[in-house]
């Protein structure tokens, strides 16, 4: 389709273009036209940056676009990328959340071009700073993001970006800011050459997991787990005092879990008479060296999932080679994806996670059982870790439950289980009991319903009484229904609700 952005070239050379119609082609996608002119005539490229102050929001994030393809065709150079990121910062903060999150890839992308002057590195600091301060959700992951780019790339600036993003964790009481100032910090530990500025942040990190905030702690203890894959450069000192801070954490009921597992892999990076990552680590290393991201389908093919797993653990590339690989027509192809994914989640970006969401949100629907399971633990850690993505599954829960589909309302139940399991709290669970008194009155989800309920029964002792009572009402109205076909399993939860409500008028559970 030909381009709505007529040229005119005037007596002398002079060229004319067309303005409404550049901004037709935005909106009707013709990104690649739009894009042609930019680069061709200067100003095409002028208008092009007056179109980012558009009123239309969808102007102004397909202008971001234009100029994102241009940036990695090596067209945006010299004084279009100066021009263009002038521009581009004032979008950050944008009202619609499509054209700042735009605004806001275009910033990262940049950044890993590492062409940007002293000044201009101090304005994107502060630019993302503010974004990140706000704690406005999704945003605020992406602009952390960028923050530890920016801090990786210019040692001149890190130090003060980190001692900012520690006295924003202290001083703020909105954990979509402490999450934010945490994945920045994480994110500069793993992408800085210098040593000095890996170990200041692990070293704070570390102090972290004496903060009062139980939320903090667990973004440290995953933090921590991630910078471990650097340990060879991590001080001994640091380590140590790490192992000391950890120790303490292992009788914790929610964080005991994770809490020894990062314990277990400092032990043995510290433990004297063996390499750094322990003998079987050593060994594992040295296997993964051997290979290059050519080789990734090949291992796969040789059931050698774990050696990619490590190398993509260890090699941005290898690991978005496994992302794209979650919508591989080969359906074992995408089964090696999760598992992968599933054992990786902590060392997801946000970008990361949030580009695989709808297609771990396809999973829930799936007729394999492990393939469900999995899914719905990699996005309750997805959730824990990034906050801003509860839109999307409020979203994704809706869809699923609204579908009545037996499967669709399975892997619903799946994820509200293992969400219970990794962020859990008396409003979520009051909630979820909400959806599970209406899938229990639908005769269509009654019985994928109770099957979950008998699976999680242990979860009942977290519930309040006054919805334990609800519960067991609701049980009590459908025992009989479908010729009986469900009375076992309600005859067993009643049981196991009395047996608490039993407990807690003795006082032995304190629950509720």
């Amino acid at each position: 389709m030909l381009s709505l952005a007529f040229l005119a070239v005037l007596k002398g050379g002079d060229i004319i273009v067309d303005r409404d119609g550049l901004r037709k082609d935005l909106i009707a996608w013709h990104l690649t036209d739009v894009r042609r002119l930019a680069e061709e005539y200067d100003r095409a490229f002028e208008i092009l940056l007056e179109l980012l102050r558009d009123e239309n929001p969808h102007v102004r994030a397909n202008a971001v676009q234009v100029l994102m393809d241009m940036l990695s065709g090596g067209k945006l150079t010299g004084k279009k990328k100066e021009l263009a990121l002038d521009s581009v910062l004032e979008l950050v903060k944008d009202k619609d959340e499509r054209v700042a999150l735009k605004a806001l890839e275009f910033i990262n992308a940049l950044l890993e071009t590492g062409e940007l002057s002293e000044e201009e590195y101090e304005r994107v600091t502060d630019a993302l700073k503010e974004v990140i301060k706000s704690g406005v959700p999704v945003i605020s992951e992406y602009a952390a993001e960028g923050l530890g780019k920016l801090g990786a790339k210019v040692a001149k600036i890190a130090y003060r970006i980190i001692r900012w993003l520690f006295s924003l964790i202290g001083s703020s009481r909105k954990r979509e800011v402490q999450g934010a100032a945490i994945t920045a910090l994480t994110e500069m530990a793993m992408k800085t050459e210098d040593r000095k500025v890996l170990n200041e942040i692990f070293e704070g990190v570390s102090d972290l997991l004496s903060h009062p905030d139980p939320y903090v702690v667990e973004r440290a203890l995953y933090s921590l787990e991630r910078m471990l894959s650097r340990e060879r450069e991590i001080s001994t000192r640091n380590k140590l005092k790490a192992i000391t801070r950890i120790k303490s954490l292992r009788g914790d009921v929610k964080l005991g879990v994770k809490a020894s597992q990062v314990l277990e892999k400092l032990e043995k990076s510290t433990t004297p008479g063996e390499t750094a990552l322990g003998e079987i680590e050593s060994k594992k290393a040295i296997e993964v060296s051997q290979y290059t991201i050519d080789d990734v389908e090949r291992l796969l093919d040789a059931g050698k999932t774990e050696i990619v797993a490590e190398m993509a653990r260890l090699d941005p590339e290898v690991m978005d080679k496994v992302l794209n690989m979650l919508e591989s027509e080969d359906y074992s192809r995408r089964l090696d994806a999760l598992w992968i994914v599933a054992r990786l989640t902590s060392h997801l970006t946000p970008s990361d996670a949030y580009r695989i969401l709808p297609v771990l949100g396809d999973f829930l629907k799936s007729r394999n059982p492990w393939a469900r399971e999995t899914a719905a633990k990699v996005l309750a850690d997805i959730y824990a870790l990034y906050p801003g993505t509860s839109k999307f599954f409020s979203s994704l829960l809706d869809t699923l439950l609204r579908s009545g589909k037996e499967k669709d309302v399975e892997g619903a139940l799946e994820l509200m289980a293992r969400l219970s399991d990794r962020v859990s709290s008396r409003e979520m669970l009051s909630g979820m009991l909400k959806l599970i008194l209406k899938l229990l009155d639908d005769g269509r989800t009654r019985g994928v319903t109770l099957r979950a309920l008998a699976r999680e029964a242990q979860k009942l002792l977290d519930i309040d009484t006054e919805d334990l009572f609800a519960l067991e009402d609701k049980l009590k109205e459908i025992y009989g229904k479908e010729g009986g076909k469900y009375d076992e399993i309600i005859a067993g939860l009643i049981d196991v609700i009395d047996d608490i409500l039993k407990m807690r008028r003795q006082g032995i559970v304190v629950n509720g």
